[in-house]
């Protein structure tokens, strides 16, 4: 008889120190989207390193949305693949 693994052995336990205040940003994206913070947290790495990705294969990672009352779109850069302290 095999034993299949369970969602424990599969996973790695991790302890880590947020500021104040990407940890009320953590639970408020949990609480409003219904889903626990090590969600919101595991699907925010999984984002980062496609993004990641994506910018090392000379890709723009961004943000955008048109704008038609000026008929233009909205860029934003988010610099994914560079390091910001002002997170």
């Amino acid at each position: 008889m095999s034993e299949a693994k369970t969602t424990s052995e599969a996973r790695t336990r991790l302890t880590l120190d947020l500021s104040a205040r990407l940890n009320a940003a953590v639970e408020n994206y949990a609480e409003t989207h219904g889903v626990s913070k090590a969600e919101v947290l595991r699907n925010a790495l999984t984002f980062l390193l496609k993004a990641e990705r994506a910018a090392e294969e000379g890709m723009t990672v961004g943000a955008w949305k048109d704008d038609p009352v000026n008929n233009r779109r909205v860029e934003r850069d988010l610099g994914i693949g560079t390091i910001s302290g002002n997170i």
